[in-house]
């Protein structure tokens, strides 16, 4: 009798997306200066450069496993691969994070996301790694933002400073359930981008205290031309006070930089709810978006804060072009005194025109004007870009 053993089936996708336009940026401040302009041919408007791996194996019974690698790149950047444009970002070389408002909400980290996964048609799927987050995927990927993550349009993420609610992509687990009714629920737990609860004697970067702690839950509910989301996330955040000029390092112990300026304990308990919708009414698609954060330090108190941003859109298919509009508003109120602190508003708008399935020529321009601001701090970006976009 011969002995007979069945071999999973397993593929490897390549994918990504590049994305090139020719730009004119402006940032001014609330006192009437110019602080910074560039104009000529830069990262694009649509979407993210990237490339990327996904791995599946079928494991037989209606099981897989898999992985996803998924790296930010800048084609137009001496700099391919070590570097990636941040959102709003003036996208010179050298200064990619630089011009965002608020400062501080996005990471040039070239890692957009890399994990393992197992799953069960039956059960769901679990992911293990540096994944994109329920904030993210809400704000961003799942069809109710129509602009574009630059100014007039940024906004977009609702959550002003994603940081504060554990980042746009982090490590951590997930766990996706399968699909009943048109919902679909996903789970989350992890960090922020490094581990969730760190302790040690005497780091190199100087936070002997360092920790890190999100859940949060994603309901998804498709219905014909109706989707919808919510999203809860919990981030609670604690680190001792760190002099400037203390390096920082990777986790393995490898020095990347110094820090400029001296940061102060921190000791936060932070919430964010979402929600968001759209609908397709015939060549005519309509979103909305809400989202409502709540940022509470126990030893800090004037970081503490309260949050919120929304934003309306529509876009409309005339054959091949796809003209859209958004409008949106965002405020940061400071919990201990009522202080507004960043009080914005925002338009873009633009035309997309599919010339393939995969390869689509768009302009568009949009502004942020935060009514917030004073002296020489940015009070209004205005931004303007005519591009190819091609996915792959």
């Amino acid at each position: 009798m011969a002995a007979t053993s069945a071999f999973a089936q397993s593929t490897v996708t390549i994918y990504g997306s590049a994305d090139v336009a020719y730009v004119n940026k402006t940032h001014t401040s609330a006192a009437g200066d110019t602080l910074s302009k560039t104009v000529g041919v830069g990262e694009g408007f649509n979407a993210g450069n990237r490339i990327g791996f996904r791995g599946t194996e079928d494991l037989g019974g209606g099981a897989a496993a898999g992985f996803v690698i998924e790296q930010g790149i800048n084609l137009t950047n001496g700099q391919l691969f070590s570097t990636r444009a941040a959102a709003g970002g003036q996208q010179l070389d050298g200064v990619a994070a630089a011009g965002n408002m608020p400062a501080g909400a996005y990471s040039t980290a070239t890692n957009r996301q890399a994990f393992v996964s197992a799953s069960d048609k039956a059960i769901g799927e679990v992911r293990a790694g540096y994944q994109y987050t329920a904030l993210y995927t809400v704000s961003s990927l799942s069809g109710y933002h129509l602009g574009s993550e630059q100014p007039g349009g940024d906004l977009a993420h609702g959550t002003l400073s994603n940081g504060d609610f554990g980042g746009t992509r982090a490590n951590g687990l997930t766990y996706i359930a399968p699909t009943m009714g048109g919902v679909t629920l996903t789970l989350q737990k992890g960090a922020a981008t490094g581990r969730e609860d760190v302790e040690i004697a005497a780091p190199a970067n100087g936070k002997t205290v360092d920790k890190n702690n999100r859940w949060s839950i994603l309901a998804n509910y498709t219905n014909g031309p109706l989707n919808a989301s919510y999203a809860h996330t919990d981030f609670k955040t604690k680190s001792n006070a760190v002099a400037a000029g203390t390096v920082t390092t990777t986790i393995f112990g490898a020095v990347t930089a110094a820090s400029t300026a001296a940061a102060g304990e921190k000791d936060q308990a932070n919430k964010l709810d979402q929600l968001a919708g759209s609908y397709q009414l015939g060549a005519a698609k309509l979103t909305a978006s809400y989202a409502k954060g709540q940022i509470r330090d126990a030893v800090t108190t004037t970081n503490s804060a309260d949050t919120k941003a929304q934003q309306f859109g529509a876009e409309y298919a005339l054959g091949n072009a796809r003209p859209f509009v958004i409008s949106g508003s965002a405020k940061i109120t400071r919990a201990n005194d009522s202080v507004v602190t960043f009080d914005a508003k925002s338009t873009q708008f633009g035309v997309r025109y599919d010339l393939s399935k995969r390869t689509m020529a768009y302009a568009m321009s949009g502004s942020v004007k935060n009514d917030a601001a004073t002296g020489a701090t940015i009070q209004e970006r205005k931004a303007t870009a005519v591009g190819l976009y091609h996915s792959f």
